[in-house]
């Protein structure tokens, strides 16, 4: 049986979640937690209820050992790992550094197996840490008698929880299509759970996502207004991405128009440059990283991950494709999110120009330990909404190709390029969002894959590309399940084609 230890280390109440976190066993399977502190001391009082659920965001952004030397960013879902597999699986990013690092190499040329999919594991393994935190925080509130935890506190702390769990959720349906529902912390309801279709759920991530929108407040539940804890329109935004992905066009345009509408909360950057930092007007919902740590310093984890050790001439590790590149219109504003270095990949090999992501400007070479962050984890940004829109809009939904294209010229708009015209049909609306998607969203969450395979461009797109020939199988859209965790639980399956 897989082992883990859950230690999370951060200041003041945020300590008393490690008493939810200290062991657990099996990524599904989960057991009681072994605690120092009492489920009904973490509850009792407002702070200490708070401490716990920003525990869950530490973690997430963190990882288990925030100061320590293992890069969170290839290890967390919600840290870059899932910005990274997503661009080497699809067409925007090649692994850089060598052939040898085989565990990349086999994500980046779509060829792998049960035995060896050691880097897909860790978007599996930190979801479903983050959902065990989530239902956690729920069960505690629920739990707790105690006259100092306002019921106004527990239903907003439920609804963060719920839409964490939702947003886990999705990464996880997306990477490996049918996974268990889990929604307990109870070790003897979890321990041998199969898989639940896709299908169910995304009913669960709609529900858990609708509850956020209605029990969520409108402004941020942070003492200085930042944007590391959602609000009800982070919940609305993340529901705008499930319904369109459902095929729900009405819901995709008022879920995003919701947020939209919201002009004295969000608007688009002017200067694309400001869109990742702290104050980023565009942001819906960002991370905050500690600065402890002696690797990443105040660096965001992707932002470490990006960036080369020596700027110009280091070996960036992630690096643009082509395919990636040549989707830029001349003139684009946005290719101040790509920088270049020229440098050689290994030894007695020519050294090259190569084009890495840009959007996080500190990195390796520039970060500082303990200096306030100046940049925060961007995980919902406005940008996305208005596309979300215009894709909806195009389909069917409320407002139509015309509404399609002016979401559309207002992302171009900020890009700085002209107008698209509105005597466009359908499948040039269509084919310009996927276009924006392609150029607005690159490196950031994985979006591309997502959208090839949600588009079903990704067989006949991927087994083109000359790296990830021979094509091994369209089943590879798909991750398998990690084997660690079929080992311990006969009654979970391994995806089809593993």
């Amino acid at each position: 049986m897989q082992t883990y230890h859950k230690i999370i280390a951060f200041s003041g109440g945020w300590l008393l979640w490690a008493s939810l976190l200290t062991s657990c066993k099996k990524l599904v399977s989960v057991p009681a937690p072994v605690s120092t502190i009492s489920t009904s001391q973490v509850f009792s009082s407002e702070k200490q209820a708070n401490g716990a659920m920003a525990g869950v965001y530490s973690r997430m952004i963190n990882g288990d050992d925030p100061v320590g030397a293992p890069p969170v960013g290839e290890s967390s879902f919600a840290a870059g790992l899932s910005t990274m597999l997503g661009g080497l699986s699809s067409d925007e990013l090649y692994f850089f550094r060598s052939v040898a690092e085989k565990s990349w190499y086999l994500v980046n040329t779509n060829k792998l197996t049960a035995q060896e999919a050691s880097r897909t594991n860790g978007v599996w393994t930190s979801a479903y840490n983050a959902i065990y935190g989530a239902n956690a925080v729920m069960e505690g509130v629920a739990a707790s008698t105690s006259p100092n935890l306002k019921d106004s506190v527990k239903q907003a702390l439920t609804a963060e929880a719920k839409f964490v769990r939702a947003f886990s959720y999705f990464y996880l349906t997306n990477f490996f299509g049918d996974v268990p529902l889990v929604l307990t912390i109870d070790f003897n309801k979890t321990r041998n759970m199969p898989r639940t279709s896709q299908a169910q759920i995304y009913g669960q991530i709609e529900m858990d996502l609708r509850d956020a929108v209605a029990a969520l407040p409108e402004t941020y539940p942070t003492s200085l207004g930042e944007r590391i804890r959602p609000n009800r329109y982070t919940a609305s935004a993340m529901l705008a991405r499930v319904y369109l992905y459902q095929r729900n066009y009405a819901g995709a345009v008022e879920a995003a128009t919701t947020v939209i509408n919201q002009a004295a909360l969000y608007q688009l950057e002017p200067d694309p440059n400001n869109t990742f930092v702290t104050t980023s007007r565009e942001a819906i919902w960002q991370l905050k990283q500690n600065d402890v740590s002696a690797l990443l310093r105040n660096a965001t984890p992707e932002g470490y991950m990006f960036i080369p050790l020596y700027l110009k001439t280091g070996v960036a590790s992630y690096i643009l494709t082509d395919t990636q590149m040549k989707a830029f219109e001349t003139g684009d504003k946005r290719l101040c999110w790509i920088d270049s270095t020229k440098a050689a990949p290994a030894p007695d090999v020519p050294a090259v120009v190569s084009y890495y992501p840009n959007k996080y400007h500190i990195g390796q070479p520039n970060s500082e330990f303990m200096a306030p962050p100046r940049e925060y984890y961007v995980m919902l940004r406005l940008a996305e909404q208005y596309l979300i829109r215009a894709e909806a809009a195009a389909n069917g939904g409320p407002g139509g190709l015309a509404s399609a294209i002016a979401d559309l010229n207002m992302v171009r708009s900020r890009a700085g390029l002209p107008a698209l015209p509105a005597s466009l049909n359908k499948e040039q609306v269509l084919a310009a969002v996927a276009k924006e998607r392609q150029t607005e969203l690159f490196a950031e969450w994985g979006h591309r894959w997502f959208d090839l395979k949600r588009t079903g461009k990704a067989a006949a797109l991927l087994s083109a590309i000359p790296l990830k020939q021979p094509w091994s199988g369209d089943h590879q859209l798909l991750y398998p399940i990690p084997n660690t965790e079929i080992s311990v639980n006969h009654f979970l399956t391994q995806n089809p084609g593993y």
